[in-house]
């Protein structure tokens, strides 16, 4: 009877063993096919101007060549107004050596008239001036006058001697910024022949694509003549403001997630994953609720369209202000919630994810910009 009981144990034993070994099996092979969707989610569900998926060697190395001439343009502006300022500061330190000469000369016309006065005096000295007081109150005058006379002629000479040094550090510091202004105009010539270069392989390029991949060039180069003019509208923005605050560090900014349940582990699409990937993408479904990470001020509420029409770039797109010198942008909604001018809250909800414009698949295109720049969203998010 034991033996029997044995052999029956020994049978549940090895079933149980049978079933978790089984069981350890499906839940690996559950798990490779979750990491293959969720790969597959981050490849489609993003933009490259929603071509990803179809993008040839060609538009590839155009899309980089895109990226390239757009950052060369914003040096060579960049470098123009230093420029600019440089030329602003040589006229007024040139001025301002002009003033500070006349200054001096007629300082020094001074002080010669009174050497002359002193030679023409002969042996007079200060001397003689007291001794020929009248009086001890006009001996008293006298050391006063000769007093001030002696206190007056010391501070010319000091003024001369400082108005000569600030002329020669007006000089030197014109030089300086004479030298930096022809390292600037020189840089701006090596920019401009890495843009012509570009500019010149892309032509190249698209000369040879076909009917089907210049469409797909023609939605690259709306996507990054959009995201020029975003980049003016912001800069033009906080220009206005005229934010001179110092900004807050992505730990200390306070920002909250854009959609619910979802933390920078849920990014699909990270910040550089691409050349001209100027955000973080968050894949998920069409409908699901945008939140504002922070209250602000909504300064653009509105969707971008091609001359025909269809959706285009950003798509149905917010971009909202949080008056802390920090902007953030929220892309490819399916319909928006909130208008220009609205004062949001955090948390509220400010549209909602879809898939319009340049974009494979409903997914959120999440952007932050400090100061007017475009920064690396993941820092600032929980």
């Amino acid at each position: 009877m034991i033996k029997k009981s044995f052999i029956i144990i020994l049978v549940i034993i090895m079933i149980l063993n049978l079933i978790v070994i089984s069981y350890a099996e499906t839940a690996s092979e559950l798990r490779e096919k979750q990491s293959d969707i969720e790969s597959k989610i981050s490849q489609t569900n993003s933009e490259i101007a929603g071509v990803k998926s179809k993008m040839t060697t060609a538009l590839n190395q155009i899309n980089d060549l895109n990226a390239d001439i757009s950052e060369y343009q914003d040096q060579i502006s960049d470098l123009e107004t230093q420029i600019s300022g440089l030329s602003n500061q040589i006229v007024e330190k040139e001025t301002n050596i002009q003033t500070l000469q006349a200054q001096y000369d007629k300082q020094k016309e001074e002080l010669d008239r009174k050497l002359v006065a002193l030679y023409e005096a002969g042996d007079s000295t200060y001397l003689d001036m007291l001794l020929s007081s009248k009086s001890f109150t006009d001996f008293l005058s006298n050391y006063y006058l000769i007093s001030e006379i002696a206190t007056y002629d010391k501070d010319m000479l000091k003024n001369i001697e400082d108005t000569k040094n600030v002329i020669a550090l007006e000089k030197s510091a014109l030089e300086d910024t004479k030298n930096q202004v022809e390292v600037s105009k020189t840089s701006v010539e090596g920019k401009k022949n890495s843009l012509a270069s570009s500019v010149s392989q892309k032509k190249n390029l698209v000369s040879n694509l076909s009917s089907e991949e210049a469409k797909l060039e023609e939605q690259l180069e709306e996507y990054e003549e959009d995201k020029k003019a975003i980049q003016r509208q912001i800069a033009a923005i906080m220009a206005k403001n005229s934010y001179n605050g110092k900004v807050v560090a992505p730990s200390e900014a306070g920002y909250a997630t854009p959609l619910a349940g979802r933390t920078k582990a849920n990014i699909t699409t990270g910040y550089g994953a691409y050349k001209g990937h100027t955000g973080v993408d968050f894949a998920c479904s069409s409908g699901t609720p945008i939140h504002s990470v922070k209250s602000g001020v909504v300064v653009t509420s509105t969707a971008l369209r091609s001359s025909s029409g269809r959706y285009r770039s950003y798509g149905e797109y917010v971009i909202i202000d949080h008056q802390d010198g920090t902007m953030t942008l929220y892309a490819h909604m399916s319909s928006r919630a909130v208008s220009k001018g609205q004062a949001v809250a955090q948390n509220d909800v400010i549209g909602y994810v879809g898939s319009t414009g340049n974009s494979t698949g409903p997914h959120l295109h999440f952007e932050v910009w400090v100061k007017g720049s475009r920064v690396n969203p993941t820092p600032y998010l929980p």
